[in-house]
C-alpha cells in the first residue's frame, strides 16, 4: 500500500509562490492605473468623492468597466452638450433625494459649462413641483387607501367643468 504525503499547512508549492508574485505585480500596476484613474476623475467630472476611491480599492475590475460606461455616456457629447446633461443630472438627483453634497457638485459643474443660477433654479422648481407633487400625490393615494377609502383617489375625476362648443 502506498502512503499519501499530505503536505503542511505551510507549505506552498512553487506555483503558488509564482501566483503570489504575479498577484503582487499586477496590484502594483493597478495602483499606477488606479491613480491615473482618479486623476481622470477629476478632470472628466470637474469633482471627485470618496466613493471613486472606495470603489476602485474594492472591485477594480468593475470599476474600469464603469468608467469606461460613464465615459461614452457622461463624459462624451454624444448628442447632449455637458451644459444639459448637468441641469439633467441636477434634476435627477434633485427629485431622487440625493445627498445635498453630490447634487451640490452637478450644480458647480452644470456653472462651469456655462448654466446660470436661474437655470438651476428652475431646475430645481421644476423637481418640487414634478418629483415632489407626485411623491406627495402617492403618500396622499396610500392614506386615502389607509384611512379614507370612502374618498375618490388622487386622480379620479370628480367633477368636470362643462365647456360650451
Amino acid at each position: 500500500m502506498k502512503t499519501k504525503k499530505t503536505k503542511s499547512p505551510t507549505h506552498r508549492s512553487a506555483a503558488s509562490k509564482s501566483a503570489t508574485k504575479k498577484s503582487a505585480a499586477i496590484k502594483k500596476v493597478n495602483e499606477d492605473e488606479k491613480n491615473a484613474y482618479l486623476d481622470g476623475v477629476v478632470e472628466a467630472r470637474g469633482f471627485r468623492f470618496g466613493l471613486h476611491e472606495i470603489h476602485a480599492e474594492s472591485d477594480w475590475e468593475y470599476t474600469k468597466k464603469y468608467e469606461e460606461w460613464m465615459r461614452f455616456i457622461y463624459v462624451n457629447g454624444r448628442f447632449l452638450d455637458a451644459k444639459t446633461k448637468e441641469l439633467i443630472l441636477t434634476g435627477m438627483l434633485t427629485c431622487m433625494r440625493a445627498p445635498t453634497l453630490h447634487i451640490k457638485a452637478h450644480m458647480n459643474a452644470a456653472v462651469k459649462v456655462g448654466a446660470t443660477s436661474d437655470e438651476i433654479i428652475e431646475v430645481v422648481e421644476l423637481c418640487g413641483q414634478w418629483g415632489g407633487s407626485l411623491a406627495m400625490a402617492d403618500g396622499l393615494s396610500a392614506w386615502r387607501l389607509q384611512f379614507a377609502p370612502h374618498l375618490p383617489d388622487i386622480f379620479d375625476k370628480v367633477k368636470t367643468k362643462k365647456y360650451h362648443k
